[in-house]
């Protein structure tokens, strides 16, 4: 593969952990596995000038076409966001940028992570796998590219169901956290619930029960990579002491706070809620995958 003007000489900056043996080697698996996680520090934080705030990192959002890709490189945004799933229009399913149900795109995975390593930019990519058939594929891809993106990595999914009876199916668990250990050991996890917020349909937030099953998993597979979990702010506002509990039993673990711009047109969500997030944990441990124009309100009111 060519990448113009890129050097062969970048290198995926080192974020991982050696992996640990597998739970059955030690009686103590699970304790070992999250006393080390304590040692644990680099993340989205250390990458990028913030200055100890995750609020001041911004995103490019939805970036499943080629001309929002080089809009994004371009652009001022650190981190770009794209979603990735199966072109079912051949015989052979190639993993390509789209947001289901669309199932077409002028950008396949392996397009878009060409032009990111040929930009020769330090921007971080965060991938969001939409099912589990496209996990596999998409990681053979990835493979070839991964060690001359200069950023960081961030490999997403919703691998348990949310709140509200989500009707969007999970990535499974096995799958994706099996494949990111083993051969994605220095990019950062980014694993959440399926959700469902439609108006008149939210019944609670985050349960203890989802909180607890969600840290299980990471003891399960001895997760010593860095870990965000993605969580909706509509439902976090119900939920700010589970996902305070999430954070305690999984350390040095971050949330990746979002919302999409209807929650707030539909009176869901509001800047006093995430004001009242903002407060509840550690600006450090918390980014907000938010539009522009949110970001910018809440960092006025923060007085960024």
């Amino acid at each position: 593969m060519k990448y113009g003007q890129c050097s062969t000489t970048i290198t995926q900056p080192c974020l991982g952990r050696t992996i640990f043996p597998s739970s059955g080697s030690h009686p103590n698996a699970a304790n070992v596995a999250f006393h080390n996680r304590a040692q644990i520090s680099p993340n989205l934080i250390d990458y990028f000038p913030l200055n100890g705030d995750g609020l001041r990192l911004n995103w490019a959002h939805a970036v499943n076409s080629r001309s929002k890709l080089m809009v994004a490189i371009a652009g001022d945004d650190l981190m770009i966001e794209a979603d990735v799933t199966l072109a079912e229009t051949s015989r052979y399913p190639v993993p390509i940028m789209a947001h289901p149900p669309n199932n077409t795109s002028d950008l396949t995975l392996e397009d878009f992570l060409v032009e990111v390593v040929r930009s020769n930019c330090a921007k971080g990519i965060k991938l969001d796998f939409k099912s589990t058939r496209v996990v596999e594929p998409a990681f053979r891809v990835l493979a070839r590219h991964a060690d001359f993106i200069k950023g960081p990595i961030v490999l997403n999914a919703d691998i348990l169901a949310g709140p509200n009876n989500p009707s969007t199916q999970s990535v499974d668990a096995w799958t994706f956290l099996m494949l990111c250990r083993t051969r994605f050991p220095k990019a950062i996890i980014s694993i959440g619930w399926t959700t469902n917020i439609a108006e008149g349909q939210m019944k609670s937030g985050y349960t203890r029960e989802m909180v607890d099953h969600m840290a299980s998993l990471v003891r399960e597979y001895n997760l010593m990579q860095p870990l965000t979990f993605p969580v909706n702010a509509t439902l976090l506002k119900y939920s700010i002491c589970e996902i305070q509990r999430l954070l305690f039993q999984v350390p040095n673990s971050t949330l990746t706070v979002w919302a999409h711009p209807e929650e707030f047109a539909n009176n869901n969500l509001t800047l006093h809620d995430l004001l009242i997030i903002r407060k509840a944990f550690s600006p450090n441990s918390v980014f907000y995958d938010m539009h522009s124009e949110v970001i910018g309100e809440l960092r006025r009111a923060s007085n960024l």
